[in-house]
């Protein structure tokens, strides 16, 4: 039977029609398990900052860490000697305070490099989501426009043992209990989708998928997972 679904998730829908869903799903889980995967990160930094992340790894966030990158950035704002006083206020409001989401204490990085760099690419444009928040907060669109002038755009590359990478993205309920309730975890759902779509269109390539699949990690991602820190012009 062949078969020529127009969309990525009709693909797998079809997929689990034809076969039996658990054997997939498991062999699946099997593989990712047994493998290593590349996965990105994507921000603005400096030839110093990129020096560090070679040698310590990416750090999770810490509103205090900001500060540095921050007033650098927005110091040649001429309004930013009154506007600096509200600074580390403005720090704790996002950071401890959650202020637009809860970011303290993680790392984020996505599986695909085509969706950070097509897609959701503000990052590799401004800098992290953190800083982007901050530097609106306190001067908005000009914030903005300064995050852009500092650093250069980055995509660091980060090999990630598959367990853990199943662990990091399905972070609010683990994989078994995910299969419990009878879905299917992220992962699994991103490379099945993929790999059915290719069955079906043989000229597809899955380079080209803009997948927003985030892991998010609540420690150091050690610098021996680093593999490569490409420099974009963006």
């Amino acid at each position: 039977m062949e078969a020529h679904p127009s969309y990525i998730k009709g693909a797998l829908a079809l997929l689990f029609d034809l076969t039996d869903r658990n054997r997939i799903i498991d062999a699946t889980l099997a593989w990712i398990r047994s493998t290593t995967l590349a996965v990105y990160h994507g921000t603005r930094l400096t030839d110093a900052e990129v020096n560090s992340i070679r040698t310590h790894g990416l750090l999770p966030l810490g509103a205090n860490s900001r500060h540095l990158r921050l007033d650098r950035a927005l110091s040649p704002h001429p309004q930013w000697s009154i506007v600096r006083s509200r600074l580390d206020e403005t720090l704790r409001e996002y950071g401890p305070g959650c202020k637009a989401g809860d970011r303290e204490g993680q790392v984020h990085l996505t599986l695909s490099r085509c969706g950070l760099v097509n897609g959701f690419n503000h990052y590799l444009t401004y800098g992290s989501e953190f800083d982007q928040r901050v530097a609106y907060a306190l001067l908005r669109d000009d914030g903005m426009e300064l995050l852009q002038r500092d650093g250069r755009a980055r995509v660091i590359r980060v090999a990630v043992p598959g367990e853990v990478a199943l662990k990091v993205v399905n972070r609010y309920l683990t994989v078994d209990e995910l299969l419990t309730k009878g879905q299917v975890p992220y992962l699994v759902k991103e490379f099945l989708e993929a790999w059915s779509y290719g069955l079906a269109h043989l000229n597809f390539d899955c380079e080209t998928l803009e997948t927003d699949c985030g892991l998010v990690f609540p420690s150091v991602v050690p610098a021996s997972w680093i593999v490569d820190i490409e420099t974009l012009s963006v």
